[in-house]
């Protein structure tokens, strides 16, 4: 056995895991600016996946000192589906011109995107809010385990 590997007990593995194919998902994404019909869609699907994967590296590595319970468990659902649903919400509007979400790009964007996939697209991008419900979620995990460490003073 290696000993210079990190003990599996100060990080979520499981996240690690999630990381790494967040990283990759957003490593792919920088080749298809040339494939997709709006490609600067596609540099921010690219931008977004490399960045969210960062993320949850740094969540995995702090994940086990939140402990267990309902709060971060929950917050580790709202992580994990609003992040992939924000990478794939940009990588589909970028493959799709689905522009109706993207107020920055739209100008440079074709147009062409059914209706429909700008509904899915829009969907998608929607539930990415599930990543501020996970921070919410995390303080008020922080914030209880502080609550409840606290002794009362004699």
């Amino acid at each position: 056995m290696d000993d210079s590997r990190i003990p599996s007990s100060t990080v979520d593995r499981a996240l690690v895991a999630h990381a790494a194919l967040m990283t990759l998902l957003g490593l792919l994404s920088g080749f298809t600016p040339a494939l997709a019909k709006a490609p600067r869609a596609a540099l921010s699907a690219h931008t977004i996946g490399v960045l969210q994967g960062a993320l949850l590296f740094g969540l995995a590595a702090v994940w086990p000192s939140l402990g267990t319970g309902r709060v971060v468990t929950a917050a580790r659902y709202c992580a994990l589906i609003g992040l992939y649903a924000n990478w794939l919400g940009a990588q589909l509007a970028a493959f799709w011109s689905a522009s109706a979400m993207f107020i920055v790009h739209r100008a440079s964007m074709p147009g062409g995107a059914a209706p429909w996939m700008e509904g899915v697209v829009a969907v998608l991008l929607n539930v990415s809010a599930l990543i501020v419900v996970m921070c919410v979620l995390i303080l008020w995990a922080l914030w209880q385990s502080r609550r409840g460490s606290r002794t009362p003073e004699p």
